[in-house]
């Protein structure tokens, strides 16, 4: 799969968080969560997906094409690589 990404900035410090702009729709994508723990929440305007594995948190609206994927701070550099690595792979 195809994605773009950039380090979100936010004020907490040591936070390991990227946003990824990929080419399916969050609810597309939810489709290749395959042994994550997936929730979606329809209480907002705009339903969301939660998604965790490995101590990685993905989050996203499920009709756009972006997910928020924040990495956790001791694993950061390894996490990102897994899951930069797995998403490349993932069929669209």
């Amino acid at each position: 799969m195809h994605f773009e990404y950039k380090k979100k900035e936010n004020c907490l410090a040591y936070s390991q968080i990227y946003e990824y702009k990929l080419t399916i729709t969050v609810r597309e994508f939810k489709t290749h969560l395959n042994g994550w723990t997936v929730e979606e929440n329809h209480r907002y305007r705009r339903p969301m997906m939660t998604a965790i594995k490995r101590g990685v948190q993905i989050k996203g609206i499920l009709d756009k094409y972006v997910i928020t994927v924040s990495f956790p701070e001791d694993t950061y550099v390894e996490e990102k690589m897994f899951f930069e690595a797995w998403l490349k792979n993932e069929e669209n």
